[in-house]
C-alpha cells in the first residue's frame, strides 16, 4: 500500500484533512495491515489537541460497546485509553507523539487482528473465536435484534499494558460530564481508585478446545 492508496481509503486528498471521527476511524478499522512508516505519517502531522479529541471519542465510542458484566475489559481499555489521551494532549512533544503513535499503532494490530474472544451463540452453542473487534460488533448487532452470544474475554485481557499503567492519572472521563453522571459512572461501573480485575471463563470442555489456538 501507497501512502496514496491509503489516503483513499480514508476519503482525503492530503494528510491536512485528517481531523474527523470519520478518518480515524477508518484509520483504525481498515481490514488489513497497514505499514508502521505509513501508519505514522498519518498522524504525524495531526494537531495534537484534535488528535486529543478523535482518541478520546473513538475509545468512548468502544466502550460504550463493551457488555454491562465485562468489567475486566472496560478496565483495561480505560487505561489503554487514558495512557493514549493523555500522550495525545502532549503530542507536540516528540518523544510523546512518538509514543502514542507506537502504543496506537500495537493496539490496532491487536485489536483488529491478535486478540481472541470466545463467542458461544445462544441459539445452538456454536463456539467461535473472534477478534475483539468482531466480538464487539457482533455484540452490537444483538442491541439490533440480531443473534445473542455468550462472551469470553480472559484471553483478550492478556493485553500488556504495563508501559500504560500510571501515565494519565489526572485524565478524567468526559470532562464535560455533570455532577449526577459522575455518580452513575461509580455506581454503576467501577471504583476508579480500587477497579476490580475479574476474567471470565469457560468450562474445562472449552478450554481443552483453546489448546488448538
Amino acid at each position: 500500500m501507497t501512502l496514496d492508496e491509503l489516503m483513499e481509503v480514508l476519503e482525503i486528498e492530503n494528510l491536512d484533512e485528517f481531523e474527523f471521527f470519520e478518518h480515524f476511524s477508518a484509520l483504525m478499522e481498515y481490514p488489513e495491515e497497514i505499514e508502521f512508516d505509513l501508519f505514522s505519517r498519518v498522524l504525524s502531522e495531526v494537531d495534537s489537541g484534535v488528535l486529543y479529541e478523535l482518541t478520546d471519542n473513538y475509545f468512548e465510542d468502544m466502550i460504550q460497546g463493551v457488555p454491562d458484566d465485562s468489567i475486566s475489559l472496560y478496565t483495561m481499555l480505560y487505561t489503554i485509553r487514558t495512557a493514549l489521551c493523555e500522550a495525545a494532549k502532549e503530542a507536540d512533544s516528540p518523544a510523546e507523539r512518538s509514543f502514542y503513535i507506537e502504543e496506537l499503532f500495537r493496539f490496532r494490530t491487536w485489536y483488529l487482528f491478535d486478540s481472541i474472544v470466545k463467542c458461544r451463540r445462544f441459539s445452538d452453542g456454536q463456539l467461535s473465536k473472534e477478534t475483539l473487534f468482531e466480538a464487539l460488533a457482533l455484540y452490537r448487532l444483538e442491541k439490533l435484534g440480531e443473534e445473542k452470544y455468550d462472551y469470553d474475554f480472559s484471553h483478550a485481557l492478556e493485553y500488556s499494558i504495563d508501559d500504560l499503567e500510571g501515565r494519565g492519572d489526572d485524565y478524567e472521563y468526559k470532562e464535560e460530564r455533570d455532577d449526577d453522571e459522575d455518580e452513575d459512572f461509580d455506581d454503576t461501573l467501577i471504583d476508579r481508585d480500587n477497579p476490580v480485575i475479574d476474567g471470565e471463563n469457560y468450562d474445562e470442555e472449552e478450554e481443552n478446545d483453546d489448546e488448538d489456538y
